[in-house]
């Protein structure tokens, strides 16, 4: 009699139940205490009114976290692992049901347990809502929300796990390719980022590395759940992907052969994809260690060809399962041969892209600094240093053109973003171009980048006190720097125009030097608007005309450092150990055992050093300042033509 093959089958459904039920049990029992558990906690205590959320995610966070990207893949590997293990496949396989409605089994009850206990829990948090008033801890919509979006997620981790399960023979490698999946598309990017600016000049590695891509990967998505929208289109591509990635494991299960149980993988296809992919994402990681730690190219490709081989033996071994492997040279080199043509590609580069500069008709605004971290694509419509007009707009297009033809890059290991150019364009389009230069030749540039930060526009855009009166200023509070403790405020009408335009005139007036550096920095300067906003700045020797009105105001004395609160000076030739050094109290003991070092004591000398002192330790000479008032001492430097000249003759006799 022949079997009757049956669309239930009591028997599978019993198997799964007893190889994955306590799957389920924990975590329901996680998601109470994360949620329930930690609501009832806050209901009961007495000061509960002081705690906020700003959704259900932001409740034990980390639980949560774990939850999402931990459960499913123990669900897709535990009801899948009938593949991995031959007794359970053959029994599982001799049942009266075909592999398709085996899958959809597994799928239907994976995806049930994974859905059971979010409803659970989210029932228990209406109940909670409907029976106390905790309408300020969360809303019915916030739970339909959390239940929508954690499902969303942990539905598409499930759907990854059993993609890869479809693929491998063995649970561990199952769980681990699934989280280098998941990881895959942000590593692939940070790793080639990272490695194409030794090829291409202009890329901006920084810049495109600080954009958001968590929304790319869902074991970064899930890190930010808070921020995640139920409708939205990432949660629309979540749900497409979720399909695909489910259709695609049906159609390789049907075409699995049983008997590849404990193989690594069981499409022989595959197997060179792994490979090379490792061999290739170890060579980059390789070479950017090298970039980073060393910085020479000779140590870079050092990196890249031990790289490459380790992640070609590591290949070798988890396809083999044995580490006593002996390397399949022609394959090595056929990789070595690919690489170094995409790398000659890469330079010849045949697009233009080291050489494209936008005309000035489609551009809409260009964004102009030091380095792409200093730019923030959240406040892009407030973003400081956009220039818009004409002016501007040519003399960095020139800029742009004269490095493409002139410039020398910083070699690899040298990059200093005082030394760098970050270029953006915004498009009429809406498309962007951005370009990043480490150059040797920088002071070349100068004159260009002065007419650019010294034009009314660019001042206005990173001064908002430009941008305001006296009228919307509230307070002005000055603070002395330094180990002192002085501080002025200033309230009084007249008092804070009088600032407001002193201030605004100091700023109009700024060099492009004075803009970019800062020497003689006297005090700090909260403006507080009526607003609430604050304005920070540093008042330092470039401001004359505000300096000039607190003497006249006879405030001076109290707000800013002055010579009498210093004790004495000690000036010393700035050693690149010291340089390099990170611990103040060091390079304070290395100054005073220097034996050429110079003592400053006089009043009007400890002046000329405050009025020509910069902040940072990379001068020529290195200071250590000792206040009459504090046992702490600051460190700063001096260089250029703001080395006194008492210095320089102590130091040049």
């Amino acid at each position: 009699m022949s079997s009757r093959i049956t669309w239930f089958n009591e028997e599978l459904i019993i198997y799964i139940f007893r190889s994955t039920g306590w799957i389920g049990f924990l975590y329901f029992v996680g998601l109470i205490f994360a949620l329930p558990l930690e609501m009832l906690t806050i209901i009961l205590n007495e000061n509960n009114e002081y705690v906020e959320f700003e959704n259900l995610f932001s409740s034990q966070q980390m639980i949560q976290y774990v939850l999402v990207i931990v459960i499913p893949v123990l669900f897709a590997i535990f009801l899948f692992r009938f593949l991995q293990m031959k007794q359970a496949s053959d029994f599982i396989h001799s049942l009266p049901i075909t592999r398709r409605n085996i899958f959809f089994h597994m799928i239907g009850t994976g995806m049930g347990f994974i859905v059971l206990p979010i409803l659970l829990t989210g029932s228990i948090l209406i109940l909670f809502h409907s029976a106390i008033d905790i309408e300020r801890l969360y809303t019915i919509p916030d739970i339909w929300s959390w239940m929508g979006i954690t499902f969303i997620l942990e539905a598409l981790i499930f759907s990854v796990a059993v993609l890869i399960g479809m693929v491998t023979g063995l649970s561990a490698l199952q769980g681990l390719l699934t989280y280098i999946f998941l990881a895959l598309p942000v590593g692939l990017f940070v790793l080639f980022a990272a490695n194409v600016k030794f090829l291409i000049a202009g890329f901006s590695a920084d810049y495109y590395l600080s954009a958001n891509m968590n929304a790319i990967s869902p074991l970064l998505a899930a890190t930010e759940m808070e921020k995640i929208t139920f409708f939205s289109v990432d949660t629309l591509i979540y749900s497409i992907l979720t399909f695909l990635f489910l259709l695609s494991s049906l159609l390789l299960y049907e075409r699995r052969k049983l008997e590849h149980v404990s193989q690594a993988f069981v499409f022989p296809k595959i197997k060179p994809l792994f490979k090379f992919g490792l061999t290739l994402c170890m060579m980059l990681l390789t070479g950017l260690y090298f970039s980073g730690t060393t910085g020479k190219p000779g140590w870079i490709f050092f990196g890249y060809i031990v790289g490459s081989l380790l992640g070609y033996y590591l290949g070798e071994i988890v396809l083999q399962k044995t580490w006593r492997i002996r390397l399949n040279l022609k394959g090595y080199t056929a990789f070595t041969v690919f690489i170094i043509v995409l790398a000659l590609i890469l330079k010849i580069d045949p697009i233009q892209y080291m050489s494209k500069i936008p005309d000035e008709k489609v551009i809409n605004q260009i964004y102009i600094g030091n380095a792409p971290l200093f730019f923030d694509d959240d406040t892009l419509d407030n973003a400081p240093t956009y220039l818009k007009e004409k002016e501007n707009k040519e003399a960095i297009r020139l800029l742009h053109q004269q490095i493409i033809e002139k410039g020398k890059k910083v070699s690899i290991g040298e990059l200093d973003d005082g030394k760098s150019i970050f270029l953006l364009y915004e498009l009429k389009n809406g498309r962007r171009l951005a370009r990043e230069y480490h150059l040797q030749n920088y002071d070349l540039y100068l004159p260009l980048l002065a007419k650019i930060y010294e034009s009314s526009e660019y001042k206005k855009t990173v001064n908002e006190l430009l941008n305001v009166s006296a009228e919307d200023v509230s307070k002005i509070k000055i603070t002395a720097s330094g180990q002192v403790e002085k501080s002025v405020t200033i309230t009084d009408g007249q008092q804070l125009d009088e600032a407001v335009q002193a201030l605004s005139e100091d700023l109009n007036n700024q060099s492009f030097t004075q803009m970019t550096s800062s020497f003689g920095e006297y005090a700090s300067i909260d403006i507080l608007l009526n607003n609430n906003k604050i304005i920070y700045l540093n008042w330092d020797s470039s401001y004359t005309q505000f300096s000039k009105w607190m003497e006249n105001s006879g405030q001076a004395e109290e707000a800013r450092l002055m010579a009498d609160d210093i004790s004495y000076i000690l000036v010393a030739k700035t050693d690149p150990k010291i340089y390099n050094s990170n611990s103040e109290s060091k390079l304070v003991q290395q100054i005073e055992q220097k034996p050429n070092r110079m003592k400053i004591n006089t009043s009007p000398e400890i002046e000329t050093a405050i009025d020509n002192a910069q902040i940072d330790w990379g001068g020529e000479y290195s200071a250590a300042f000792y206040y009459k008032d504090s046992r702490d001492v600051d460190i700063k430097s001096f260089s250029g033509e703001h080395v006194p000249v008492f210095i320089l003759d102590h130091f040049n006799e």
